[in-house]
């Protein structure tokens, strides 16, 4: 008789969960120590050891027993299923939660912010594949081990807490423990932080339900408050604005807590109005922009990246119809962060960025993974500089720099990095600030260069006539997120200073204001100075700078973290951030507010705000389209046009769709063209033919104003393209402004675009100047409107 083995498998039993459970919490302190340790060497916390990681630990063992709860059900229900099926499935489930909490932790070591809602879009702006891949290829393997021992090392704690309550009852008592302990980025398990804020986010039904139909639309009214300060002369003044990516109030002034690294912004603020008390309505630069130009709110992505035009009226918008010239400077690719769609659609006359610069030019130098910003400031404003000739009065000229920006690859850095050695052994500073410094020399190396290259431009500006009827406006976009942040407000924390020959005399403001609140107070100076035509309509999330030397209660400021990330809201004094309040002191800091401080009205203003400017972006409901100054290019056709749309044009080939109304317009049928001409830009926006089209057609009714609006856009959008210019000098032509064509001349060199009929028009122009015969050629040779099949006037071959 044959001997057998009984072979019996393995059986798992709430033993073996529990190991897992203790082994999956010992790990989760390792990497609170690591954190914490992490944050000690960059110079944020003065120890390792202190209160917030105990909490930290505390919040880690609620979020075991938060995990722990369901996953003992699952585990028992699979081990009944098939033995060791239920152990396995836990123990993936518990690594992948461990590397998840390391990558979160190291975005919050390296970013000093928490992930919440949005975090794919937000770590994909902050990290990069690389630096992802090679993140994850140390974790896993670490995590794996730690589990993996720490496993081994509980095998005999189930006795100990079999003696005790049962389990599930433990972990449930752990659980409620942690709902009422404090929680901060730092002491908070960030996996549990990240699911907690991104179902918040997906189940919000925080919605406007208002019967306002533009709840932010309200008559325009003129505001005076910086009368006060700038005495204005007979002409209108310049007005140039220099955004500095990244410069926040820390960098500035005496007090700054790391101040001496930007010594000619020093010297301008006790030369300027400055505002002291002053925040950027948005935590990430590309966003600042719409605020600061036309203090929009932001939607739910930043109001540039909408993907739509929304109804609005911007300050460049408003002094381009009041004719100034309206300019957009940058070292970098514009369209990245989508400002030139935003500037193309307020018409701007001159859109610069990294495709305008020449080869006598030196772009900064590329990161790891080989790519460039662009320019750096010296380049930038030296470009500015050999382009100004062709600059008509009054203008608007607006610089966003990018050299104090990640990853601060300016020229020459280790010259500026020895400067930063030298500031910080003739100065004194505290052990943190000095820690930072040393651990971040090439950010503030950054900061002396970007200050560096300003103090040239200004000087160079001081030089031209322009200089003494100009004014400049100077401020950051937010502050630098790669150093560690004060306290939950530090990152809105920028310096605003008005800096002009018309300045009557150089003083601080401490009155809290916004980056919303620089185009109220600018539109509002020059409205009641100069006849402009101004909106009868804003809808201006700000209210104005105003003066003051205190901050004064009442005051609403909207706080735009970052993608998906509306989360901090101001109701002077009070501030609320990650569902905490505080209260502002008269110096801008923050202090835990008083128990009585008015939580739940607060709480229902933010969430009010949240709906609105969801809504407003959302729907398209900022503005009504008859209150806005320049009319969209293209609009929903409604179900009668489409009909008639469809009988002409009915499928994908939209160059066709363009030789249709071209044809419609040639024969004269000019609303069809147009229609047609709206309907083909609503499917593709870039389509260059179209618009030059419309433009002509509009110039063929007359309508001379709209045309040049039209194809000027039309050449800031597309500088190389010969069709644009032609049709904009035949419209200068025949509405009689031919200087503007000698104008345009410089720009056609400028872009080195050889063409013998844009010569042939130039010269007709100047023969036009000469002669002063722009209305006995229209005599001879006929009105604009009989020249539709003269293929030098119509749409060149």
């Amino acid at each position: 008789m044959k001997s057998t083995q009984n072979i019996t498998k393995e059986v798992r039993t709430l033993r073996d969960f529990t190991r897992m459970v203790l082994a999956f919490f010992l790990s989760l302190v390792v990497i609170a120590i690591y954190q914490q340790t992490r944050l000690y060497i960059s110079g944020v916390l003065d120890q390792v050891i202190g209160k917030s990681l105990f909490l930290l630990f505390v919040h880690h063992i609620g979020f075991s027993a938060l995990v722990s709860l369901p996953l003992a059900f699952i585990y028992k229900a699979l081990e009944r299923k098939r033995s060791s099926l239920g152990f396995n499935v836990t123990w993936i489930l518990f690594l992948v939660l461990l590397v998840t909490e390391v990558v979160l932790v190291e975005y919050y070591v390296s970013n000093f912010e928490i992930l919440g809602e949005g975090f794919l879009m937000v770590y994909r702006a902050r990290t990069s594949l690389s630096e992802f891949i090679i993140t994850l290829a140390i974790t896993i393997p670490l995590c794996i081990a730690a589990y993996y021992l720490f496993n081994r090392l509980c095998s005999s704690t189930y006795r100990l807490i079999g003696r005790m309550f049962p389990f599930t009852i433990i972990l449930f008592s752990l659980f409620l423990a942690t709902l009422y302990s404090d929680k901060k980025p730092i002491n908070e398990n960030k996996t549990q932080h990240l699911v907690v804020n991104a179902t918040t986010y997906a189940l919000d039904l925080n919605k406007y339900e208002g019967d306002q139909p533009f709840p932010l639309m309200k008559p325009f009214t003129a505001n005076s408050d910086l009368k006060k300060h700038i005495r204005l002369r007979e002409e209108p003044p310049n007005i140039v604005f220099i955004i500095l990516d990244g410069v926040g109030s820390e960098f500035v002034g005496a007090k700054g807590a790391y101040s001496g690294f930007m010594p000619f912004l020093d010297s301008l603020k006790s030369q300027s109005v400055y505002w002291s008390n002053h925040l950027s309505n948005t935590g990430e630069g590309h966003a600042s922009l719409p605020t600061i130009l036309g203090s929009l709110p932001f939607g739910e992505t930043g109001f540039n990246k909408t993907g739509r035009r929304i109804n609005r009226n911007t300050l460049l918008g408003t002094l381009k119809k009041n004719g100034y010239t309206t300019s957009f400077n940058y070292g970098g690719n514009s369209a990245l962060v989508q400002w030139d769609k935003f500037l193309f659609e307020d018409r701007v006359s001159r859109l610069m960025d990294f495709k305008g610069f020449g080869d006598s030019y030196e772009m900064q130098k590329e990161d790891a993974a080989g790519i460039s910003l662009g320019y750096p400031d010296k380049e930038l404003y030296r470009k500015w500089q050999a382009d100004r000739e062709d600059f008509t009065r009054p203008f608007v000229e607006v610089f966003f720099t990018l050299s104090s920006k990640k990853p601060f690859e300016i020229p020459k850095k280790e010259v500026y990095i020895t400067k930063v050695e030298q500031i910080m052994e003739e100065s004194s500073r505290d052990r943190t600030s000095q820690k930072i410094i040393r651990k971040n020399k090439e950010v503030f190396a950054s900061l002396l260069y970007t200050d560096e290259a300003l103090s040239g431009f200004i000087d160079h500006f001081k030089k031209l006539d322009d200089y003494k009827n100009t004014i400049f406006i100077i401020t950051g976009s937010h502050n630098l997120t790669e150093l560690p942040p004060m306290d939950p407000l530090s990152r809105y924390r920028v310096p605003l200073m008005i800096h002009s020959p018309l300045v009557k005399v150089a003083v601080e403001e401490r009155n809290l204001v916004s980056h919303a609140d620089i185009v109220p107070s600018l539109l509002g100076l020059l409205a009641g100075s100069y006849n402009m035509n101004l909106p009868d309509y804003s809808s201006f999330i700000g209210q104005g700078l105003g003066t003051g030397s205190k901050i004064e209660s009442g005051k609403s400021i909207p706080l735009y973290r970052h993608a998906y990330g509306i989360k901090d809201y101001i109701k002077s004094p009070y501030f609320i951030a990650d569902g905490n309040i505080y209260k502002i002191t008269d110096d801008l800091q923050i202090e835990e507010a008083e128990r009585d401080a008015p939580r739940n009205q607060l709480i229902k203003e933010y969430r009010q705000f949240k709906a609105i400017n969801k809504y407003v972006v959302r729907e398209d409901k900022l503005i009504a389209p008859q209150s806005t100054l320049f009319a969209q290019l293209s609009y929903e056709p409604s179900k009668q046009e489409m009909i008639w749309i469809n009988s002409v044009f009915n499928g994908a080939d939209f160059d066709n769709a363009y030789k249709t109304a071209r044809s419609l317009a040639i024969d004269g049928h000019y609303e069809r063209a147009l229609l047609l001409s709206s309907y083909i830009l609503n499917r593709v926006p870039g389509h260059a033919d179209t618009e030059i089209l419309m433009g002509r057609i509009y110039a063929w009714q007359g309508n001379y104003d709209r045309s040049i609006e039209i194809l000027e856009g039309c050449i800031v959008k597309y500088p190389v393209y010969a069709d644009a210019y032609s049709a904009l000098l035949d419209v200068y032509f025949w509405s009689g402004k031919n200087e503007r064509s000698i104008l345009l001349q410089r720009q056609i060199e400028r872009n080195k675009i050889e063409n013998a009929i844009l010569r042939s028009k130039i010269a007709r122009a100047a023969d036009a100047m000469l002669n002063g015969a722009e209305e006995k050629d229209l005599q001879m040779n006929g009105s604009p409107a009989s020249k539709l099949n003269n293929k030098s006037t119509a749409r060149p071959e």
